[in-house]
């Protein structure tokens, strides 16, 4: 059994409907979380120290970000692919 919270009435409320949401936001979470901790190492980070943990997340969210506006699917062939200072800066149009 599930229970879900919403802010609907509950004639508008279907089941169907808000099972449909929460599979979407799992669907989300589950791609952020597989990126950010097998692609960038999240979870195997030492970094532990005041706001560090958050920045580098920070950080790494803007990386995988700045990868899908310019057209990478792939976030692992990207980060292949911008290895040098030289290919990050031509990613930002920086030449």
């Amino acid at each position: 059994m599930v229970y879900a919270i919403t802010y609907l009435p509950t004639h508008q409320a279907r089941p169907e409907e808000i099972a449909a949401w929460a599979r979407e936001q799992w669907t989300i979470g589950n791609s952020v979380h597989w990126i950010r901790d097998v692609t960038f190492a999240e979870d195997a980070s030492q970094v532990r120290a005041h706001n560090t943990p958050a920045v580098m997340a920070t950080l790494r969210d803007i990386i995988r970000g700045t990868f899908r506006l310019t057209g990478w699917i792939n976030t692992a062939s990207a980060r292949r692919a911008h290895t040098t200072p030289t290919a990050a800066l031509n990613l930002h149009g920086i030449p």
